[in-house]
């Protein structure tokens, strides 16, 4: 057998071996929070995605003439206008007619 192997561990020896164990579970354990915090961001947003679809669904449902929506986040700014303001002209001469 190796004779090196079979010698105690000198004291640097030891602290290089803790070193290198500590770097290898503090990487462990920093992959592990920064995945747990990915997937609770993207539950998050899941969820916010879901809520605002709902709202958007019942208001466009309800009876408005126009609807419009100004959103902001991080995706940028958005404006959506649902609905007509003016009647067609065709519409209002067949009302007169």
């Amino acid at each position: 057998m190796n004779e090196a192997l079979a010698e105690p561990l000198t004291g640097y020896q030891v602290t290089a071996v803790a070193v290198a164990v500590a770097g290898v579970v503090g990487g462990l354990v920093r992959a592990c929070v920064a995945y747990r915090a990915r997937i609770h961001a993207e539950r998050e947003a899941t969820t916010r995605t879901t809520a605002r679809v709902t709202w958007l669904i019942r208001l466009t449902e309800a009876d408005h003439d126009v609807v419009r929506i100004v959103e902001r986040d991080r995706d940028g700014h958005r404006e959506v206008e649902l609905g007509v303001r003016d009647l067609p002209k065709s519409g209002i001469t067949r009302e007169a007619a």
